[in-house]
């Protein structure tokens, strides 16, 4: 997604046949919207108001500034929003999101990207359940902050990366064809250096260009493995 003042090819007839090939976007939940941007956009984008530091995609909260300092309207910047959902490019996959929530996560952004004092309705939580104490509730809360859930599920649903779901001590086939334990030493070398060794059936480069190597300590790789083994 990138700002209106980027992508901003719809003159007033094209918005009225809707930009794209999606159609006029209408409607759409931002409340049902703001957890499906968490899940699926987050690791990717900013927005402050989701609570989410992805910088492999566009600032949301940046492009959509200016776009609102220019005078443009809610429903333009959810049409902009719903229509590069469709179209996407780059290392953002087309329809990431469909129908309904495609619908939703547009209006979400529409309605709380860039602005100043968003109101509270905004705010989206992504813990994952309740609460967990100890070294397992830090990792559940890293889980959220880091944007995993935009890559690992945690119900078994398959995802962009291997589900958080049982994999805690799982024999797990390599892309080198080794099969291996998901051990602590394992999954600790997983998150440190996400390229090192890449589970067959998933490519290379996807974590990595998010989580950069090294950037997530030791402690709180292991935090997040105390999660993981949650995960039953």
């Amino acid at each position: 997604m990138r700002g209106v003042a980027a992508v901003f090819v719809c003159s007033a007839a094209l918005l009225a046949a809707g930009c794209g090939t999606g159609g006029i976007t209408k409607g759409g939940d931002p409340a049902q919207g703001g957890p499906l941007f968490v899940e699926k956009c987050g690791s990717c984008h900013t927005l402050a108001s989701a609570q989410t530091k992805g910088t492999l995609g566009p600032n949301l909260d940046d492009a959509f500034a200016s776009d609102r300092l220019q005078g443009y309207k809610d429903s333009t910047i959810q049409q902009v929003v719903r229509d590069q959902i469709l179209i996407a490019g780059g290392r953002m996959p087309a329809n990431l999101v469909k129908g309904a929530d495609a619908e939703a996560v547009a209006a979400y952004v529409a309605t709380c990207a860039g602005i100043e004092r968003p109101a509270s309705s905004c705010k989206v939580s992504a813990a994952v359940g309740p609460a967990l104490p100890g070294l397992a509730g830090k990792g559940q809360k890293l889980y959220a902050s880091l944007a995993c859930q935009s890559c690992h599920t945690t119900d078994g649903s398959k995802s962009t990366g291997p589900t958080f779901k049982g994999l805690y001590g799982r024999q797990t086939k390599l892309t080198n064809g080794q099969t291996v334990a998901a051990s602590m030493a394992y999954l600790l070398e997983s998150i440190r250096d996400p390229d090192k060794q890449i589970v067959a059936g998933y490519a290379p480069g996807i974590m990595s260009s998010a989580i950069k190597p090294g950037s997530v300590s030791v402690s709180d790789a292991k935090a997040l493995i105390a999660f993981i083994k949650t995960l039953k």
